[in-house]
């Protein structure tokens, strides 16, 4: 076949896919609710104690390294107020290896230092990705997870260690995701791919990688967060990270973080050890005092 013709009908199977995606988006967001309000009288669940029940049904769509959208859905026929943990993980689902999705940190040890050398990953797989949820802001963005706009998170609708809403029977709440990748030399995400969300103690049982994807905030500069992921969760020594060359013109290698990003990095870190001692031990326990701060 004419390489013109298999041009032509490359571009037609990009137009498609993307196509689909979009519908798929569009058909995900149709009558979801953006800004949850919190319903005294509705029971409190744990997400994912709710998804293992059949009480909760959680999507996942990862955009990209550091965007996405989680869709909650009340699979019940009565109100039920859900309790999210702070710390969230997407982890893609690999039709080859549905048993491996999870064990996922750690991947990168050892990996070339440079942008484009091996970022296929084994198998094709992608980056898992970590962070926390919030409301969406008018700009489909989160509008912040912490600060309470538009009345969320303010008063009892937080909880140490995560926050809560209430979702009206069968009804959806979508939630902005803000995220860094966890797998340095695996492909980028991306809202083709398939992904399971799950909690950050299933990849990780590192006090301070968790505590760093529980204090995520967009208005963080992404690249010191990404860093700071990346020497948590791979090992990658800061000497590593200052090397690592992002080739997106060919020939033309630039370093992927500053100075100033790496110095910013050592800080979020320094940041998290010091918040990782106070952290809450027992998820149990947590859940406890959310449903008695409802109850007051």
């Amino acid at each position: 076949m004419p390489r013109s013709s298999l041009s032509r009908l490359s571009k037609i199977g990009c137009f498609v896919a993307s196509g689909a995606i979009c519908v798929a988006l569009m058909g995900a967001n149709r009558g979801a609710i953006t800004k949850p309000t919190l319903n005294p009288d509705a029971p409190v669940v744990e997400l994912f104690e709710g998804i293992d029940k059949d009480q909760f049904e959680a999507r996942l769509v990862a955009q990209n390294a550091h965007d996405g959208k989680i869709f909650i859905t009340n699979k019940t026929d009565k109100a039920l107020t859900v309790a999210v943990p702070k710390g969230l993980v997407g982890v893609q689902i690999l039709a080859q290896a549905p048993n491996n999705q999870f064990n996922q940190i750690g991947m990168g040890n050892g990996m070339g230092i440079g942008m484009n050398n091996g970022m296929q990953g084994q198998n094709g797989a992608a980056q898992s990705v970590g962070g926390n949820a919030g409301i969406m802001g008018q700009n489909g963005q989160q509008n912040g997870a912490q600060n309470g706009n538009n009345g969320f998170n303010q008063g009892n609708n937080q909880f140490p260690g995560g926050f809560m809403f209430s979702i009206p029977p069968e009804k959806t709440v979508q939630l902005a995701f803000n995220s860094v990748c966890l797998n340095y030399g695996r492909r980028e995400p991306h809202a083709g791919m398939k992904y399971k969300l799950a909690k950050a103690e299933s990849v990780t049982t590192d006090p301070v990688l968790l505590q760093l994807l529980e204090d995520y905030s967009p208005r963080t500069a992404r690249d010191a967060q990404q860093a700071a992921a990346w020497h948590l969760a791979n090992g990658l020594t800061w000497e590593q990270i200052a090397q690592l060359m992002d080739e997106k013109i060919p020939g033309n290698p630039t370093p992927y973080f500053s100075a100033q990003q790496i110095q910013a990095a050592k800080t979020l870190v320094e940041k998290s050890e010091k918040s990782a001692a106070d952290r809450p031990q027992k998820v149990e326990k947590k859940i406890e005092t959310a449903r008695s701060v409802v109850a007051k």
